[in-house]
């Protein structure tokens, strides 16, 4: 009797660690050191240039590569925004599955059933403004990209005042501390986007050619 109900304590503690780990998707835990992501996404860096500015990021569109950190790695961007559009930008993104992005079928994500964004970040800015999003679009490719479906007015939140020199564990709930800009015409609602997720981007912009150096190591939600 006494081995049954270890037995069957074991299989209650193995069920509950299996739906532990299924309520965790971790888009990239950064040991493998590629630009791959662990959930099969791919990272990049973008900016402003197609659109006539002259911001400049590293590593630069189309080459990313993983940056050495400590005993494993990070995603990286180092960049200057210029000076011609007013309010010119680089940024740093990660697709969250395979065929998230484009070339590709662009199929979404549904993030819904989580509850927080864990980030694990640090570095530095010369001031403007560095934010996380979740962009909101189409699941068409079409011209190699998915279209806007907010105006570029995504669900955002300021990393400003949490970033530092150090690594940092920032936590973020979904819900509640990402909002879209004020400037936002066309409103969605938060679960329409969690539900149709492509990508996350970390996005660096300013008025005045301010620089950045931007870290981070663990992605997942919970």
């Amino acid at each position: 009797m006494k081995k049954f109900l270890i037995a069957a304590v074991a299989v209650v503690v193995a069920a509950a660690l299996v739906f532990a780990a299924a309520e965790k998707f971790v888009v990239d835990d950064f040991t493998g050191g590629k630009a791959q992501a662990s959930s099969g996404g791919w990272w990049y860096t973008y900016n402003d240039v197609n659109t006539g500015g002259n911001s400049e990021v590293t590593p630069a569109p189309d080459k990313f590569v993983m940056a050495k950190s400590v005993n494993k790695f990070a995603a990286r961007m180092q960049g200057k925004v210029g000076n011609k559009l007013g309010w010119d930008y680089v940024g740093l993104g990660v697709t969250l599955g395979e065929n998230c992005g484009c070339p590709g079928k662009a199929e979404p994500v549904d993030l819904s059933k989580f509850t927080t964004l864990t980030l694990r970040i640090k570095g530095t800015i010369s001031g403007g403004r560095l934010i996380v999003n979740l962009p909101y679009s189409d699941s068409k490719c079409e011209n190699n990209k998915t279209n806007t479906l907010t105006e570029w007015a995504d669900y955002e939140m300021a990393l400003n005042t949490k970033l530092t020199k150090d690594w940092t564990t920032v936590k973020i709930d979904l819900r509640n501390d990402f909002k879209q800009p004020k400037w936002a015409k066309t409103i969605v609602p938060i679960e329409k986007v969690l539900q149709n997720a492509h990508n996350i981007n970390f996005h660096f912009s300013s008025p005045d050619g301010d620089t950045v150096d931007f870290q981070v190591d663990t992605i997942e939600f919970n």
